[in-house]
């Protein structure tokens, strides 16, 4: 999803271009490294080479570190004098993003680009609807200009506790919730 987000914005921004990292926690072995390097290539090679078409004017460079990801990545960033990061997530939460840390979280503490993360589009939960406003209340407000903001039944519930910015005022005002 970041490889195809990347070719998206590279089109857009008519990036010249695009360099991909990825960064092992594992040993900087020279035999381990190539081997990840080898993998590294096949995985883009294959999201490059499918629906993702990447412009023929946009070169594309691959990079294979060993280390703290973050710390690789903002490094990477500056030495490239990168204007921008696209960084994934997994979106984790809890005790496994506190054992895990963030990777992106603390890429976009410290990096001195602009950084963009993507995560996969979850929705497991529905977004609660917001009801609309009272009919009796918008009337009230249209009537008085707005000088009242809620019908004779919610001016119970709402009361003197909420503050609005009054732009004819230029100021705060909470005295004009009931009359």
């Amino acid at each position: 999803m970041v490889v195809e987000r990347a070719v998206q914005l590279a089109r857009l921004r008519n990036t010249e271009e695009l360099h991909f990292l990825h960064v092992s926690s594992g040993s900087p072995d020279e035999a381990a490294r190539k081997a990840r390097r080898d993998e590294l290539f096949a995985w883009l090679g294959a999201r490059l080479a499918g629906d993702v078409k990447v412009p023929q004017t946009v070169r594309v460079v691959g990079h294979e570190a060993s280390g703290d990801p973050a710390h690789v990545i903002v490094e990477m960033a500056s030495d490239l004098l990168a204007d921008m990061v696209i960084v994934g997530t997994h979106g984790r939460k809890g005790v496994q993003r506190l054992v895990m840390g963030s990777v992106a979280e603390s890429v976009v503490r410290n990096a001195g680009c602009q950084v963009l993360v993507v995560r996969l589009k979850l929705h497991h939960e529905l977004v609660p609807r917001i009801e609309p406003p009272c009919p009796r209340c918008v009337d009230m407000r249209v009537a008085s200009h707005g000088q009242t903001l809620w019908c004779e039944q919610h001016s119970e519930k709402h009361g003197r506790r909420h503050t609005y910015y009054d732009t004819h005022l230029s100021g705060w005002a909470s005295e004009r919730l009931m009359p």
